[in-house]
């Protein structure tokens, strides 16, 4: 198994509880360490506890949308710099991810091999 990936921290924040299941498993039999949670509020919390290598950021959620939660993680110093991939059901939103801030979008249906290629590239590399 790869190092850098054994000691990276993903945090999954998708509503819905099969796809974050399904996200969270692939994820950690690639190796990654695995956060997950269902609300943006609580994405909020967790990048601001657990400080990730990397977000999976589902746009529709509950109370603080997707859109929300990226102005508050890019807004913060603490939270800022953690690259943010954003997961939604709507195509071609490459220009409003990139303009927020985000390392990029994945568009469901995601194939495991698809989000773990798609991690992998944002994982820093070890110091």
């Amino acid at each position: 198994m790869d190092e850098r990936r054994a000691r990276a921290k993903v945090l999954v924040v998708e509503d819905d509880d099969d796809t974050r299941m399904v996200y969270s498993d692939g994820l950690g039999y690639a190796g990654y360490r695995v956060i997950t949670v269902s609300t943006g509020v609580d994405g909020l919390r967790a990048a601001r506890d657990e400080r990730p290598d990397v977000i999976l950021l589902d746009l529709s959620l509950a109370g603080a949308d997707g859109w929300e939660v990226v102005r508050c993680l890019k807004a913060s110093r603490l939270t800022g710099d953690i690259p943010v991939l954003l997961i939604t059901g709507y195509p071609d939103l490459g220009g409003r991810a990139a303009a927020e801030g985000c390392a990029g979008y994945l568009t469901k249906p995601i194939r495991l091999k698809t989000l773990q290629t798609a991690v992998a590239s944002l994982v820093p590399p070890m110091p």
